[in-house]
């Protein structure tokens, strides 16, 4: 069985990303023609229905149409061109659920409505993307989740790890989001010399930190990074990339 390779992209959160390292990752995709690209959620900020805007001049901000247009024309698209042969699943993260929870909180009337979906506001089908919830099988015996899905918050890799093994299962690697705070923990289970390795990876964000303007004095503990599977349809490798002053190397290739 030929060995699939699947790009993991990181929390986006458009349009307060990193445009060049949004467009090195493009050039990752193209250039390695993957099988599956999985965006592990938070695809998309959506200032404008935060809960955090209500009460606020954000909340009457007339650009929402104009970030779902530049999310499409910037990522969306250009991963379904570059790559046309990949499976492309983007995951449900909590920043991407704002327009769903403003509706049902505000305006439960419209709830119903299928056009204020993400599937039809982004046009997903007609791109090739499908729009994933909750827990998903993305290769052998790894998930991908966002991360928010358990509620809460874990400070460290070892405790979103023991949070994914007993809510999910300890026999299942995980990769997540949702922290902006990239790593990868690895455990094994077995006895006399049969011992099976697990992994759960935190893939970071592409988040460009001037843009987080809710931190205060512009100091954040997050690197930007992305990662990337190689699965032989027996066994998973995995492999975290993290980015130096807004480039780093892969296969090979400084980028």
């Amino acid at each position: 069985m030929a060995t699939k390779l699947t790009v993991l992209i990181p929390d986006i959160q458009y349009p307060f990303h990193d445009k060049l390292m949004l467009k090195k990752l493009l050039n990752v995709i193209e250039e390695t023609q993957p099988d599956h690209v999985v965006q592990i959620g938070d695809g998309i900020d959506f200032p404008q229905v935060s809960q955090w805007s209500v009460g606020t001049a954000g909340a009457y901000a007339t650009t929402l149409q104009e970030h779902v247009e530049g999310y499409v024309k910037d990522f969306l698209k250009p991963v379904s061109e570059l790559a046309p042969n990949a499976k492309l699943s983007w995951q449900e993260g909590n920043h991407d659920l704002r327009i769903t929870a403003f509706v049902n909180k505000y305006a439960p009337a419209l709830s119903s409505l299928t056009a204020l979906t993400i599937p039809s506001l982004f046009s997903l089908p007609d791109l090739g993307w499908s729009y994933m919830k909750g827990l998903n099988n993305i290769g052998t015996n790894v998930f991908a989740l966002h991360g928010h899905e358990c509620g809460g918050y874990s400070s460290t890799m070892s405790a979103w790890d023991a949070k994914f093994a007993k809510r999910y299962g300890s026999e299942k690697s995980f990769i997540f989001g949702h922290t902006h705070q990239p790593g990868i923990i690895s455990r094994a289970y077995g006895y006399d010399g049969k011992v099976n390795g697990r992994f759960t990876m935190n893939l970071g964000s592409i988040m460009d930190p001037v843009q987080a303007t809710y931190v205060k004095d512009g100091s954040v503990s997050w690197t930007q990074s992305f990662g990337v599977i190689r699965d032989d349809g027996k066994r998973v490798y995995p492999e975290l990339v993290l980015a130096t002053d807004r480039g780093f190397w892969f296969n090979g290739k400084k980028y």
